[in-house]
C-alpha cells in the first residue's frame, strides 16, 4: 500500500513525529541538572534545524555533539539568563505595589522593566538556536540575539507564541500533560525552527556572496572556515 510507503507522507510524518520524541526525552534528561538546559536547548535546536531541512542524520549522535561542542557558551549564556530572571522578579516583586516594603516606582518605570523583560524572553528564544549554527563569542551571540529579535520582529512574536501556548494548553487541560512530556520542548521548538530557518537561510546568503533583501537592522556574515561561519560585530 502507498500509504506505507516509506517515502509516502504518512511515513514521513510518523518518522518526524517519532524523532521529535525521541529528542524531546532526551532533552528533558539533559535538562534535570538545571545547570545544563543551555546546552541541552542548544543541542534540540542543532537536530530541528536539521530536521526542517531534511538533514538529519542520527539524532542521538547529532544532539550530543552540539551539546559537546557548545557546552561551555551555552552553560555561560544560560546562566547569565538565569542571573537575569531572578534579578527581574526580585524587581517586580518590590515594585509590585502595595504593602509597606514594596518601592514605589512610576508607572512607566514598571511598564518599561516588564517590557524590558519581556524583549529578553524574545531574545531567548534566538540565543541558542543562533549558538548551535554559528560560531562567535558569549557577548556576540547574545547581542545578535537581540538584532534578530528586533530586525524580525513579527517572525519572533510568532515564536515566542508558538513556545508559550502548548505549555498554556496544558495548564487549561491537565489531560494533555503526557504530550507535554513527549513533545513539550520538541513540538514547539520544531515550529520555530521552520520559522527561524527561514531567517537563518537569509543571513547565510551573506557569507555566500549573495545579496538578499536584509532589515536594514539585520547584521552581516563572513566565512571563517568551511562550514563555519562567523558573525561580524558591528
Amino acid at each position: 500500500m502507498k500509504l506505507f510507503n516509506p517515502e509516502s507522507r504518512f511515513m514521513e510524518a510518523l518518522s518526524t513525529i517519532s524523532d521529535l520524541m525521541i529528542l524531546n526525552l532526551v532533552t528533558l534528561v539533559c535538562c534535570l541538572p538545571v545547570i545544563t538546559i543551555g546546552a541541552a536547548l542548544t543541542g534540540m535546536h542543532y537536530v530541528l534545524l536539521k530536521m526542517v531541512r531534511r538533514e538529519e542524520g542520527y539524532i542521538v549522535k547529532s544532539y550530543f555533539k552540539s551539546f559537546k561542542e557548545n557546552f561551555l557558551q551555552a552553560t555561560i549564556i544560560w546562566i547569565l539568563f538565569l542571573l537575569f530572571l531572578g534579578i527581574f522578579f526580585l524587581d517586580i516583586y518590590l515594585t509590585g505595589g502595595g504593602g509597606s516594603s514594596t518601592l514605589q516606582l512610576p508607572f512607566v518605570v514598571r511598564a518599561l522593566l516588564i517590557a524590558g523583560g519581556g524583549y529578553a524572553f524574545l531574545m531567548y528564544l534566538h540565543v541558542f538556536p543562533l549558538l548551535s549554527r554559528f560560531h562567535n563569542t558569549v557577548a556576540g551571540t547574545i547581542a545578535n540575539s537581540a538584532k534578530i529579535a528586533a530586525a524580525y520582529f513579527p517572525r519572533t512574536l510568532a515564536m515566542a507564541v508558538v513556545t508559550v501556548l502548548f505549555p498554556f494548553m496544558v495548564y487549561l487541560f491537565t489531560p494533555l500533560l503526557p504530550l507535554l512530556i513527549l513533545f513539550g520542548l520538541t513540538g514547539p521548538g520544531w515550529l520555530c525552527a521552520m520559522v527561524y530557518n527561514g531567517i537563518f537561510k537569509r543571513l547565510e546568503c551573506d557569507v555566500a556572496g549573495e545579496a538578499p533583501d536584509f532589515p536594514d537592522s539585520a547584521p552581516d556574515f563572513s566565512e571563517t572556515s568551511p562550514g563555519h561561519k562567523h558573525w561580524n560585530q558591528n
